[in-house]
Formats: structure tokens, sequence, C-alpha cells
């Protein structure tokens, strides 16, 4: 299996049995490598996910840890859906406007709450599905709207 590790200038790429091949050991502190008759101190200050900060040596370092799939994601263009920008937000089905949570100039990010639609006795929370700005917003409390009708225009 390949891992690739990034920092905010290099790119590495390391194989199991390169990871394998290193003499690691638990310290009260985090771990001591040995690598090419070097000594390396390395604690862990944090990890989110695969973004994990380290203090090496007592030098800071934020690194990104991707794996074959990640890379096989990353190589296909798929990962580019995770920061789609959204042009407008139109209605999914018929209904009525019944709340609106954001208002031009606001920045939005994914899952964000934007509007609340009444269609057929039921609200529907409208959530935002990629990131951007509120330009304008084309609805008012209390509209009826149609199906594709465009709510919210974005920036």
């Amino acid at each position: 299996m390949k891992f690739k590790v990034h920092n905010d200038k290099t790119d590495y790429e390391l194989t199991e049995a390169q990871l394998h091949d290193l003499d690691i050991i638990d310290t009260p502190n985090g771990y001591h490598i040995l690598h090419n008759n070097k000594g390396y101190a390395v604690e862990i200050v944090s990890q989110e996910g695969k973004n994990i900060t380290l203090l090496l040596n007592g030098r800071t370092h934020k690194l990104e840890i991707s794996d074959e799939y990640d890379l096989l994601v990353e190589k296909m263009g798929l990962s580019v859906v995770a920061d789609q920008k959204l042009s407008s937000v139109k209605a999914p089905m018929p209904g009525l406007i019944l709340d609106i949570h954001v208002e031009p100039g606001q920045e939005i990010v994914e899952g964000d709450s934007l509007l609340i639609l009444e269609a057929m006795k039921m609200e529907n929370v409208i959530k935002a599905s990629g990131v951007g700005v509120v330009k304008s917003i084309e609805a008012a409390k209390g509209d009826a709207v149609e199906k594709n009708q465009v709510l919210i225009e974005m920036e």
C-alpha cells in the first residue's frame, strides 16, 4: 500500500514496507523514531481525520496523509466535488416560503440552513449544497413558489 504525506512545502511518497522499516519506540511524550542512524522525537499535537500536527524535534509540522484510495479519488478528479461553489438555489418542489435564514452578503458553507419551504403540509429545510456568498434573495416570506424557481442568487 502507498501513502502520500503532504506538508506546506513538499510531498513524500511512502510504501507500507518503508513504514515498517522505521524503528519506532513509544515514549511518555510520544514516539522516538530512528531512521538512517538519526533520531527523531515525535509528539502528536493534534489530529483531525487525516490531518495531523506533529512536533518533530521541537519544530511544528502540519501534515495531510493520503492513502491509496485518496490518491485514486484525486487522480480521477472526484475530489473537486468537495468544494462545489453554488450559483443559485432553486425550489426543489412547489410550495410556500415559511422563513428565510440568510441575507445578502452572508457567506454560506455546505449544510447551512437557507430557508424553510412548506410543501404538502410538510416543512422542508433547504440547505446549501456548496459554498458561496448570498448575492440576492429572489423570494420573500409567504411567497408561493414553483418547482425550479430561483430562490437565492449566489456570487
